[in-house]
């Protein structure tokens, strides 16, 4: 019943895999995710259950400020210069950081972003860690690639003067690559959260395809932690892994939904890591009028995606979010603590929360496309820490 199928991409995966075999040993686990397969023998663990369900009732209320409380200044930083250099800028919320990180930046400090879209490739990315050297930047942004890949980049770009900072590597504060700081998501309880509602939505019986993406670093520490918390939780649950990597989203996610509805149809929730992963599958649900039968978990929220949990027809049962401007504020804050030689925060505990069936209508839909998290005070609190 333990199976795990690799869906290789031409190009990325020797590094891929070689990422993945660093992260395995510097990660939480330190071991390959090990599925969970349901035992007909074992009974519905109500216990499990209701623990699951007390995590859920918790993070679908509205975040609070968890933040740091040391103050950075700002002053001075008017023209210096920031290189991010991001996986894929055809994503959407990787699209939508870089873009309102840019903005913060300028309006708050006169920093200038220039952004490089490496397009899943580490030979792009690293042209981008060049072109930062050659340009005189003050610091470089590395998105959702694995940093152990660019240690000798680092190096270089320190002995430039240039500081380095890695974003959404799964660990918040996980320097252990040689980089100055950090700012991550805790992948680990979003996973954990996305099996509690798993666990949860099916009574404990679900059967699950977790969609993994190993060529993005917070992809190993997240499907782990879904696997241990429904291990631990529901024996009575099956979850299976299936790898598809970012240039193969679009295509294969829908392949791969749609082959499933047609011939394994008691496995009826889909896990993709990520909201904009999975939205080729919500075409196939649709396509295969399925909406009824069968249900997709997955996190970011993404404004235009998260409010198909409106739609009975998508099939998007939960779309937990971490709150996407909170987080360009982190980054931020973050830029400014490197550009100053102030200590870098570790974790930032950007705000998680929970948009499900049960809480949908309270999505608020409109001009302010984060109106739903039901909490902006993140803004001054950063703004007082700035002095702004």
């Amino acid at each position: 019943m333990i199976t795990r199928r690799l869906r290789p991409v031409v190009g990325i995966v020797a590094a891929a895999a070689l990422a993945v075999a660093l992260v395995s040993c510097s990660g939480d686990g330190g071991t390959s995710p090990t599925e969970p397969g349901a035992d007909p023998n074992t009974e519905v663990d109500a216990a499990g259950i209701a623990t699951a369900q007390a995590e859920l009732d918790k993070y679908r209320q509205p975040p609070t400020w968890q933040g740091p409380s040391e103050p950075v200044s700002t002053e001075g930083l008017e023209g210096k210069r920031v290189t991010y250099i991001n996986v894929s800028s055809g994503i959407p919320v990787l699209k939508y950081w870089a873009d309102e990180l840019k903005a913060i930046l300028a309006d708050q400090a006169g920093v200038i972003l220039e952004e490089v879209d490496a397009k899943g490739s580490v030979d792009e990315a690293n042209r981008g860690f060049q072109h930062a050297i050659a340009s005189g930047s003050d610091v470089v942004v590395l998105v959702a690639l694995f940093p152990e890949l660019f240690q000798q980049q680092f190096a270089e770009a320190q002995a430039a003067g240039i500081k380095v900072i890695t974003a959404q590597s799964g660990v918040p504060g996980n320097v252990s690559a040689g980089q100055d700081a950090e700012v991550s998501f805790d992948y680990v309880k979003v996973g954990e959260l996305i099996a509690d509602w798993f666990i949860v939505d099916s009574e404990g019986t679900g059967k699950a395809t977790l969609i993994s993406s190993d060529d993005v670093p917070a992809s190993q520490p997240q499907v782990q932690a879904t696997l241990d918390r429904v291990a631990e939780l529901c024996p009575t649950c099956d979850v299976k892994v299936e790898d598809i990597q970012i240039p193969q989203w679009e295509t294969s996610v829908a392949t791969l939904v749609q082959s499933t509805i047609n011939t394994d149809p008691e496995r009826t929730y889909f896990l993709p890591l990520y909201d904009g992963q999975g939205l080729s599958g919500i075409g196939a649900i649709r396509a295969a009028g399925a909406g009824d039968r069968v249900t997709m978990g997955a996190f970011n929220a993404t404004p235009g995606i998260v409010e198909m949990l409106l739609d009975p027809t998508s099939g998007l049962g939960l779309d937990m979010g971490g709150h996407n401007e909170w987080w360009a504020y982190a980054m931020a804050d973050q830029i400014f603590r490197v550009l100053t030689d102030t200590p870098p925060i570790e974790n930032y505990n950007v705000g998680l929360r929970i948009f499900d069936r049960d809480n949908a209508g309270e999505l608020i839909v409109g001009d302010d496309e984060f109106a739903w998290y039901e909490f902006d005070g993140y803004k001054d609190e950063f703004l007082a820490l700035w002095g702004n």
